[in-house]
C-alpha cells in the first residue's frame, strides 16, 4: 500500500484537493507534515523514510510566518549578490505588511537550503527505488530560478524570448536595451511567482513606461515595493529607475516582451500542465494588461474556440515543445509550463515553468483534473 506525504501549509487548498482525490482511490488519507512544524524542528521527515512512500512538495505560499522561517534561514547562506539582506532574528520579528515585496533573493536561499536538506533525507530510499518524489526538490529549486530555467531551456533548444543577460541596474538596462536594439521587455524577479515584481517597461529615446503589477511607496525617505492587483502604468524617470534598480539588486530575468496572438479580443498565453510526461490540462489565460495571471482580474478564455482557430498540427508542435521543457526534470511527475503564441498563430515560446502549476479548479483533461492525473499516472508507474 502506498503512503503519501503530503508537506504543506494545512490551511492552504491544495491539500483538501489532493486529499479528496487520495480517497477516491480508496487509499489511506496523505499524511501532512506542516512546513511551521519542519522548519522549527518540531517535526522531522525521517521517520517517513521508508518503502512505498509518496512525497509531494507543495506550494508554501500564503502564510507570512512561513516566509519569516525561510527568509530567516536564508541569512545564513553564502551569496555574491547585492541583494538586500535581514539577520535571522529581524527576520522573525518582520511584521506583517499585506502585499509588501520582502527580500525575495534571501528568502530563495532559504528555500533553496531547506530543499536540499530534505532531499538529503530520502536519497537513500530513492536509490533503492523503493521511494517516489512527485517533484524532486532540486526540480522545485531551479523551477524557482528564471535565469537558470532559461539557460537551461536555451541550451536544449527550446524556443525562448531573447534574454538581455545579466542587468545589474537601470542605467545598465537601458544600455543594453540600447545595444541589443530591443525597445520592449519584460523585468521579472528571478526568484517572482504569481506576477510578483514584473514590470512590463518599453524605453526609446523620446519616452519610457513601465506596466507593472508593483505598487511603488515612498516613507520615511525609502521606497517600498508592494505586490498590487492593480496593474499601475509610470512614466515618470524617477519612480520607474527606483522600482528597476531596487528589483534587479534581488536578481532578474530580463528578456524581450514578444507580442501576443488574440483570442475573444484579448492578447492570451497558456498554462500546460505536463503529467507523467504528457501535455494535458490548460488554461487559456486572456490578457487585460501585458500580464495574464488570472489572480490580476483575467479571465480563463475558450479552450474549445483556441484549439479550433490553432489547428491540431499546431497544437501538436507546441504540445510537444512543453513535453520537451518537462523531459528536462525527469524526477517530477508533473509542472506547470507558460507558453506564448505569436500573432502569426505558429511560432512560440516558453516563457516560464512552474513547479506548482498544477492548481486549476475545474479544469478537465480526459475527465480528469490535475490532481486525478497525478494519482493516477502513479499507481500505474
Amino acid at each position: 500500500m502506498l503512503n503519501f506525504i503530503l508537506i504543506a501549509n494545512p490551511e492552504n487548498r491544495r491539500v483538501s484537493f489532493l486529499q479528496q482525490v487520495i480517497a477516491h482511490f480508496n487509499l489511506p488519507p496523505a499524511t501532512v507534515v506542516d512546513y511551521a512544524d519542519l522548519i522549527a524542528g518540531k517535526q522531522t521527515l525521517e521517520q517517513f523514510n521508508a518503502p512505498n512512500t509518496i512525497i509531494r512538495f507543495d506550494s508554501p505560499e500564503k502564510n507570512f510566518d512561513i516566509d519569516k522561517a525561510i527568509i530567516a534561514l536564508g541569512f545564513n547562506v553564502s551569496d555574491n549578490g547585492q541583494h538586500q539582506r535581514i539577520s535571522s532574528r529581524e527576520a522573525t520579528e518582520l511584521e506583517f505588511d499585506k502585499g509588501r515585496i520582502l527580500y525575495p533573493r534571501q528568502w530563495y536561499l532559504g528555500w533553496r537550503y531547506l530543499l536540499g536538506t530534505w532531499e538529503t533525507l530520502f536519497s537513500p530510499l530513492l536509490s533503492c527505488r523503493e521511494g517516489y518524489f512527485m517533484n524532486h526538490p532540486q526540480d522545485i529549486a531551479v523551477m524557482f530560478d528564471k535565469p537558470a530555467c532559461h539557460e537551461i531551456f536555451s541550451r536544449h533548444s527550446i524556443p525562448v524570448p531573447r534574454s538581455l543577460g545579466k542587468i545589474y541596474n537601470y542605467d545598465h538596462l537601458r544600455e543594453q536595451m540600447q545595444t541589443q536594439r530591443i525597445e520592449r521587455v519584460f523585468v521579472k524577479l528571478s526568484h517572482g511567482s504569481a506576477a510578483s515584481g514584473v514590470v512590463a517597461y518599453r524605453a526609446n529615446s523620446r519616452f519610457e513606461s513601465a506596466i507593472t503589477t508593483v505598487e511603488r511607496v515612498r516613507e520615511n525617505g525609502q521606497t517600498l515595493l508592494y505586490n498590487s492587483r492593480k496593474i499601475r502604468h509610470y512614466t515618470h524617470y524617477e519612480e520607474i529607475a527606483d522600482i528597476i534598480n531596487i528589483l534587479t539588486a534581488e536578481g532578474v530575468q530580463v528578456e524581450e516582451w514578444l507580442p501576443k496572438a488574440h483570442l475573444q479580443g484579448c492578447g492570451f498565453d497558456l498554462r500546460v500542465v505536463v503529467i507523467n510526461g504528457e501535455a494535458q490540462h490548460i488554461v487559456v489565460r486572456l490578457g487585460k494588461s501585458p500580464m495574464t495571471n488570472l489572480h490580476l482580474g483575467n479571465e480563463r478564455g475558450d479552450s474549445e474556440e483556441f484549439l479550433t482557430k490553432l489547428g491540431a498540427e499546431n497544437w501538436e508542435i507546441m504540445k510537444q515543445t512543453c513535453e520537451q521543457v518537462a523531459a528536462l526534470f525527469p524526477n517530477s511527475l508533473y509542472c506547470g509550463v507558460d507558453l506564448l503564441i505569436l500573432p502569426d498563430w505558429k511560432t512560440h515560446v516558453i516563457l516560464e515553468i512552474n513547479a506548482f502549476g498544477d492548481l486549476l479548479p475545474g479544469i478537465l483533461w480526459n475527465g480528469m483534473d490535475t490532481y486525478t492525473s497525478e494519482i493516477k499516472a502513479i499507481l500505474q508507474l
